[in-house]
């Protein structure tokens, strides 16, 4: 599988195009792409002086919108050289970063929840989804002014992939929702500023896939948009994505040759496949590559194509012309080159793939790895999580990488009084059949429990405050019971935490 995995701008020493309006587009893109990287290397090396907490979620952030333009500016210069593959988790990871302090701003949660095994990957492109679900999502936090907002993702039972972003706002007008999805398409009377084009660019990008996008009102308030990538656009459906112990992509399986000649670029690059768990052998030029070639046995080669003696572009052809079983070595090209001729010129030699440089995110870099090469085999899931509180590990310690030690000590505890204060509240208002204590305490629930993954309470409150609002109490008071025994359930995993700290 031969593609483009990202793309970058530089000076060329071969001829550029003389075209008026390409050699612009191309200018300017350079310029806006070295302001990027100056946000790129404030950003990591912010990263680097022991923040923690907010200020460490704020720097992610930066870095993930910094990122996101990057792409965006692939996405202009050449919309024919994209990604056609989307590896989930690493763009819900994206869209975490960049929507949770979002949210917050407006004394929102927005958190993402997967329900069962989810697709590895998408036959999609990475801009694609990115441009889908922060369409909607910014849509929905732009009209909700409380509560929570979450993107959901999970199979249906004809095997396609539903994503629904839902929220607590105030939901779909009439008029709004006879205009949803067209150019434009805002109401008269709309509250907020906007262009209109956000759901209409979701649409035409759903639909460019081959998937279906819908939107409805919630019976128990606010909105949800859906949607649906059928069966046909899923990858590695059924395996679990498999990590190392740092959290990075597992490149465990790989034994790769890194030929790059300048010494920082090589330093850079080792060091981010060796926190991968990859296996590395260096050379400083083509002909060593060659000889390292001839005389090992590489499942990866990450060829640089501008080396003296002998260049990048040289060694691809090389090994695609030998005749053993060598010539099927998967070979990555790195460079800076982004113009269509030479992007084509380095597929034509014989490259799986095209990675920019220069590195600026160790897990892109291993993701667009895994994306041509594949995941190692991946070992038999297994739970991790408490199974009485249901809390879902991976936003659990993702969480808990990004806040630090302490400050997850601290929300812990928050959390514990918060989870008594909300038990105590629901118990008062059964007592008194007042629903209204049960809606105020089940919607701080709701939040709570949302933001560290206890996943099950959070649907117990949820559904709990939907039946409050009905006033039936011979269905309140079951459903209140099994959230009040929810509580308790994810008490004991905070406090067995807490303890073991």
């Amino acid at each position: 599988m031969r593609q483009e995995l990202t793309q970058t701008n530089a000076r060329m020493d071969t001829p550029m195009s003389t075209d008026p309006d390409t050699l612009e587009s191309a200018l300017l893109s350079h310029d806006i792409r070295s302001a990027v990287s100056g946000v790129l290397s404030a950003s990591q090396a912010l990263e680097g002086i022991g923040l923690e907490g907010v200020n460490l979620s704020y720097v992610a952030q930066i870095k993930t919108a910094a990122l996101y333009i990057n792409t965006l500016l692939g996405e202009i210069s050449d919309t024919a050289a994209r990604v056609a593959v989307s590896e989930v988790e690493p763009l819900l990871t994206q869209l975490n970063l960049l929507w949770v302090p979002e949210a917050a701003k407006k004394g929102l949660h927005f958190s993402v929840l997967r329900r069962g095994t989810i697709p590895g990957a998408l036959r999609l492109p990475q801009i694609d989804f990115m441009r889908i679900f922060n369409n909607i999502i910014g849509n929905a936090l732009k009209y909700s002014g409380s509560g929570m907002l979450e993107l959901r993702l999970a199979r249906v039972k004809n095997g396609a992939l539903l994503c629904e972003v839902v929220d607590d706002g105030p939901g779909f007008s009439e008029e709004a929702r006879e205009k949803l999805f067209l150019v434009h398409g805002r109401p008269d009377d709309a509250q907020v500023e906007g262009s209109g084009l956000g759901l209409y660019i979701a649409r035409t990008l759903v639909e460019k896939a081959g998937g279906k996008i819908t939107a409805e009102n919630r019976p128990s308030g606010g909105a949800r948009v859906s949607v649906i990538f059928p069966e046909d656009m899923l990858i590695a459906a059924d395996v679990p994505a498999t990590k190392p112990k740092t959290g990075l992509p597992d490149l465990s399986h790989l034994k790769i040759l890194l030929a790059e000649d300048n010494p920082t670029n090589q330093l850079v690059a080792t060091q981010m496949l060796r926190k991968m768990d990859a296996t590395i052998e260096t050379v400083a030029d083509g002909v060593e590559a060659m000889d390292a070639f001839e005389r090992g046995d590489f499942s990866l080669g990450l060829i640089d194509i501008e080396m003296p003696r002998k260049s990048g572009l040289e060694v691809l052809r090389e090994m695609r012309a030998r005749s053993d079983d060598k010539s099927k070595t998967t070979l990555l090209a790195l460079t800076a080159y982004v113009l269509p001729e030479h992007r084509d010129r380095i597929m034509a030699a014989g490259a799986d793939g095209i990675i920019a440089k220069p590195l600026t995110d160790i897990a892109a870099f291993g993701n667009a790895i895994l994306i041509v090469t594949g995941p190692p085999d991946a070992p038999s899931a297994q739970t991790v999580a408490n199974p009485d509180a249901n809390i879902q590990m991976d936003v659990y310690n993702g969480l808990k990488e990004i806040i630090g030690k302490d400050s997850m000590l601290e929300l812990l505890s928050k959390v514990q009084n918060d989870l008594g204060d909300v038990r105590s509240g629901i118990k008062e208002g059964v007592a008194s059949k007042d629903a209204a204590p049960i809606r105020a305490n089940t919607h701080i629930l709701i939040s709570v429990a949302g933001a560290f993954g206890a996943v099950n309470l959070q649907h117990l409150a949820e559904a709990l405050n939907a039946t409050a609002k009905t006033g039936v109490w011979a269905r309140i008071m079951p459903e209140a019971a099994r959230c009040e025994q929810g509580i308790s359930d994810v008490l004991r995993f905070v406090t067995s935490e807490l303890e073991s700290r």
